[in-house]
């Protein structure tokens, strides 16, 4: 794994917490949103459409945005593990300056006796490295 500075590492995590937030209570979907920071700001923009749509729409607004200090990238999804599948929220993080992307996830679950509630299950992983958001 290439060493990550601890700002991308925090924004990171923010972006994975607030799409945790935003789609545990209820089990999905998270409509794909993006963060960027421009000049110490961070602005939320989220991407109606499918999935895939939105995924697009969220990394081409990164790249086409000046100024960006560190983005990120966040989508609803599913995570397979030991053979068993699981819902997911998944977050791509960059910096300027930095070598590629990170990709981590929080899976979560129903929980409860008539399994209506959805709650965080395990802790934040790092799933993947990519190219740089931007």
């Amino acid at each position: 794994m290439t060493e990550r500075s601890e700002q991308l590492l925090d924004f990171a995590l923010f972006a994975l917490d607030h799409a945790t937030n935003s789609v545990v209570p209820h089990g999905g979907p998270l409509i794909p949103f993006c963060f960027v920071e421009v000049d110490g700001k961070r602005e939320l923009h989220r991407f109606a459409g499918d999935l895939e749509q939105g995924q697009r729409m969220a990394r081409a607004h990164i790249a086409q945005t000046a100024g960006v200090t560190v983005a990120a990238v966040a989508w609803d999804g599913y995570m397979t593990l030991d053979g068993h599948r699981m819902d997911a929220v998944y977050v791509e993080a960059s910096e300027s300056g930095g070598d590629g992307s990170l990709v981590l996830a929080q899976r979560y679950a129903k929980v409860g006796r008539l399994k209506k509630k959805f709650e965080p299950f395990g802790q934040p992983a790092l799933v993947a490295e990519g190219e740089a958001l931007f």
